[in-house]
C-alpha cells in the first residue's frame, strides 16, 4: 500500500515542479521584457503598448539609462543633446535642406530696385530641455525636426530683407547674430526649443551682382593702393622740401661765415698795415730828429729808398721827357 502510494505521489510532484518553473522562466522573462533603455543623449517617454497612450507628465521624462516600464511598455525618444540642422548643398543629415532662397533689402544707392535674390547656407544648433519634451510631443509627434526647418527657414526669409546687400558682406557678423536671434525667438515660441547658435555658412547673390561686388571691391582696393601712393609721393616730396631747407640753411651759414670771416680778415689787415704805418711815422721821425734833416732832406732819403725798391731795368733817371 505504501509502494502504491509513492508511485501514484512522483509523477504529480514532478508536473508541480515543472510547472512552477516554467512560471519561474516566464516570470523573469516578462521581468525582463519589462525594461527598456535610454542612451545618455537623449529623452524619453513612455508609450503604453497595449492602449497606445503616452505618458506626458514633464516628471515622468526619463532620461539615459535602463529603466523598468512594465511589460510591452517602450519609449519614444527625443534628442538630449545639440542637433545640428543645415540649409546646404554639403549638409549630411537626414533632416537638412537645400539653401534658403530668400531677397535682401533694397540697396542704399538704388532705394527702388527692392533687395536682391540671395541663396544663404545656413546651419544652426537647437536643443530640447526635459520640461518641454511632452508638449514637443503633443504638438509634432516625432516629427518635429521638419517643422524645426520650416519655422527657421521662414524667419531667416523674413530677417534676410532687413539687411543691404552689401551687409551680407561687410558686417556678416552683425547678420548672422541677428539671423540667431529671429530664429530663436521663432523655434522657441512655436517649437519649445531653444537655439544655441548658428553659422552663416555661405551667401550666393546672383552672378551678374556679384560681377558688380567683385568690381566694386577692386575698385576699393585701387583706391587703397592709390592712397599709399599719394602718401608716399607726399612724404617724399616732404623729404625733398626738408632737404632743401636744410642745403639752404647749410649755404646761408657757409655764406655769413665766410663773410664774417672776410671782414675778421680786412679788419685785420687794415689793423696790421696802420701798425706798419705808425711804426714807420714813429722811426722815421726819430730818425729825422736823430740825423737833423730837414723836410727836404728827409724827402729826398724817401725818393731815393724808393728808387732802389724798383726793379733796374724799369727805372730812367736824369733823362727829359720826349719833346720835353
Amino acid at each position: 500500500m505504501d509502494e502504491d502510494d509513492d508511485c501514484d505521489c512522483s509523477p504529480a510532484r514532478a508536473d508541480w515542479t515543472k510547472g512552477a518553473a516554467a512560471l519561474a522562466l516566464a516570470s523573469v522573462l516578462l521581468f525582463a521584457s519589462s525594461w527598456d533603455v535610454l542612451e545618455p543623449t537623449e529623452w524619453g517617454v513612455v508609450q503604453n503598448g497595449f492602449t497606445g497612450y503616452v505618458e506626458l507628465d514633464p516628471e515622468r521624462v526619463f532620461e539615459g539609462g535602463r529603466h523598468f516600464i512594465w511589460l510591452r511598455h517602450s519609449f519614444i525618444k527625443f534628442p538630449r543633446r545639440l542637433v545640428n540642422l543645415e540649409f546646404s548643398d554639403f549638409g549630411r543629415g537626414e533632416s537638412d535642406q537645400a539653401p534658403i532662397s530668400a531677397r535682401t533689402g533694397p540697396d542704399p544707392d538704388d532705394k527702388e530696385s527692392g533687395g536682391q535674390p540671395i541663396r544663404l547656407c545656413v546651419a544652426f544648433q537647437y536643443q530640447i530641455a526635459r520640461r518641454d519634451v511632452p508638449r514637443i510631443y503633443q504638438t509634432f509627434g516625432a516629427l518635429h525636426e521638419a517643422s524645426y526647418l520650416r519655422f527657421a527657414q521662414q524667419a531667416i526669409t523674413n530677417e534676410a530683407q532687413m539687411f543691404t546687400p552689401r551687409a551680407f558682406w561687410t558686417d556678416r557678423k552683425k547678420v548672422e547674430g541677428q539671423l540667431l536671434g529671429k530664429v530663436n525667438e521663432t523655434l522657441y515660441r512655436q517649437g519649445y526649443a531653444t537655439v544655441h547658435d548658428l553659422q552663416l555658412l555661405r551667401v550666393d547673390f546672383n552672378s551678374n551682382y556679384e560681377d558688380t561686388i567683385t568690381n566694386i571691391q577692386l575698385q576699393e582696393q585701387l583706391k587703397v593702393t592709390k592712397t599709399y601712393q599719394l602718401e608716399v609721393t607726399r612724404v617724399s616730396k616732404e623729404v625733398d622740401i626738408l632737404s632743401a631747407e636744410a642745403e639752404a640753411a647749410i649755404a646761408r651759414i657757409n655764406g655769413q661765415a665766410q663773410r664774417e670771416a672776410s671782414v675778421t680778415i680786412n679788419q685785420a689787415s687794415a689793423a696790421a698795415i696802420q701798425m706798419e704805418q705808425g711804426a714807420k711815422a714813429t722811426w722815421y721821425a726819430k730818425l729825422k730828429a736823430t740825423l737833423g734833416w730837414s723836410n727836404d732832406d728827409f724827402l729826398r732819403y724817401v725818393k731815393i729808398k724808393s728808387l732802389n725798391a724798383q726793379p733796374g731795368g724799369s727805372v730812367v733817371i736824369g733823362v727829359d721827357a720826349v719833346g720835353g
